[in-house]
C-alpha cells in the first residue's frame, strides 16, 4: 500500500498532523529504546535456546554412549 516514496512521505505527514512536530523526536527516542530493548531480549533468547540445545546434544550423546557401553557388557548367547 505504502511501497513508494510518496506513499511513506504520506504516513509521515500524517503522523506529524497527529502528535504534532515537536513530539516527534520524543517518539524516535522511545522507538529506538524499544528497538534495543527487543534486540536484547531476542539476543537472550537466542543464547537460552542455543543452550538448551546443546545440553539436549550432550545427554543425547551421552545415551548413545551408555547404550553402547551395555551392548558390550551383554553376554552372548
Amino acid at each position: 500500500m505504502f511501497s513508494g516514496f510518496w506513499g511513506w512521505f504520506l504516513v509521515v505527514v500524517i503522523v506529524a498532523v497527529i502528535f504534532g512536530a515537536g513530539k516527534l523526536p520524543d517518539l524516535k527516542v522511545q522507538a529506538e529504546e524499544k528497538l534495543k530493548l527487543l534486540a536484547s531480549a531476542a539476543e537472550k533468547g537466542k543464547k537460552e535456546l542455543e543452550a538448551k540445545i546443546n545440553e539436549a546434544k550432550k545427554k543425547r550423546e551421552e545415551n548413545k554412549e551408555e547404550n553402547k557401553d551395555g551392548e558390550e557388557n551383554k553376554p552372548s548367547e
